[in-house]
């Protein structure tokens, strides 16, 4: 039996809710469909991510706890990346020659991971989502330059880490591999291609269960963290357009971001008079809930700025929900025809698109049959056997 130790420090806690990104998902659902009877799974987590454990009921052996809460911004980053390394559980000092799995490219997952590779004669497995641009180069949606070039510090040094001492790069998409071999200069032989999914039984059967409420409440619906680089700010200004051409358009936001964003977004809404066609409906947690809502809604709209993967808009495909989202290049090969693509940052002619197809209920039935058929190849159990394989 192999002994996994998963990773997983940065859920960071904003308005009192954990906010559950793409990579936090894909972790859990690893874990979850792994097969008991093959592995042995320990978990090493901040307090934040015990309630992920607990919230979506993730199986293990063992778990440790570092006991720290992680906040929105960057001196918590670092508070918690230091923690990883100096103030590991005692008990982990036993944990020795099995897997460790770094579930992101983030110094505190990766820190830890070395430390015990190095001191523990562990092989380390490190998950790498994203490969960052130069914060000259990208903007990340206005994000302001100081956070960019600490997020790029951050992870460039992380990066060099992962390809001077992991055993194993798991590059989630073609598209981060051919980036971790061009940018970072990692050894192609040392890059497995990994992939998300979602959990398309369960999905189903919610929808079968509300079909009666399908396209029944929103007109749209956007889940992603609210910050800068996932293009919440740009949503807000093209839901604002939709308005002044349907003024009772309602959309569903699902998500949380740092209270000095959540301020903003309010504060938008309220100048702009937008309180009844902009819900904020927070972290959801509860799966039935949280795929009622997107059942509820008549299309799914995504104009983040940066993505590897968005595992979001493969779960909205399995509702059964069409999908708009910006043109961008790394996960267009991923979503190819399936999804409605608009120029990166059009944000006029993205609100004509949501309005044709709020008109248009034959026009949104066919894409989103298309892409319900696409999304059955992406199967969380099916990815989570190839993961170690």
């Amino acid at each position: 039996m192999k002994s996994i130790l998963f990773i997983f420090n940065g859920l960071t806690k904003s308005n009192g809710n954990v906010g559950i990104s793409g990579g936090d998902i894909r972790v859990a659902e690893i874990v979850k469909n792994l097969d008991n009877s093959k592995y042995d799974i320990n978990i090493l987590t901040t307090s934040n991510g015990e309630e992920l454990l607990n919230k979506f009921n993730i199986p293990y052996t063992n778990k440790y706890i570092i006991n720290y809460s992680v906040t929105s911004g960057i001196f918590s980053n670092l508070i918690i990346s230091i923690k990883s390394f100096f103030e590991l559980p005692e008990e982990l000092k036993k944990y020795k020659k099995g897997i460790v799995y770094s579930s992101c490219e983030h110094l505190y997952d990766v820190l830890p991971a070395l430390k015990l590779k190095l001191l523990n004669n562990c092989e380390w497995f490190a998950v790498y989502h994203w490969v960052e641009n130069y914060p000259w180069r990208e903007k990340r949606g206005n994000t302001p330059f100081l956070r960019r070039y600490v997020y790029w510090l951050n992870r460039a040094f992380s990066g060099w880490l992962i390809k001077k001492f992991s055993d194993k790069v798991l590059a989630v998409s073609e598209q981060t591999k051919e980036k971790l071999i061009d940018i970072k200069k990692i050894n192609i032989n040392k890059i497995k291609v990994v992939y998300c999914g979602v959990d398309y039984k369960t999905i189903i059967g919610i929808g079968k269960k509300f079909l009666t409420e399908k396209e029944s409440k929103y007109d749209a619906v956007y889940m992603k963290r609210l910050n800068n680089g996932k293009g919440i700010f740009d949503l807000l200004e093209i839901w604002k357009l939709v308005c002044v051409k349907n003024k009772n358009a309602k959309l569903a936001v699902v998500g949380d971001g740092p209270e000095s964003v959540v301020i903003d977004i309010r504060n938008f809404i309220n100048k702009n008079n937008l309180n009844d066609n902009i819900f904020l409906l927070g972290v959801i947690y509860d799966i039935e809930k949280k795929f009622r809502i997107l059942n509820s809604s008549k299309l799914f709209i995504l104009p983040s700025h940066e993505e590897n993967w968005a595992i979001s808009i493969g779960e909205a495909m399995a509702i059964k929900l069409p999908v708009l989202c910006y043109n961008l290049k790394e996960i267009r090969p991923i979503w190819r025809d399936n999804v409605e693509w608009i120029k990166f940052g059009a944000i006029n002619d993205f609100s004509n698109k949501i309005i044709n197809y709020l008109d248009n209920s034959e026009l949104r039935n066919n894409i989103s049959g298309k892409a319900f058929n696409f999304i059955k190849r992406y199967n969380w159990e099916k990815i989570s056997k190839e993961e170690f394989n």
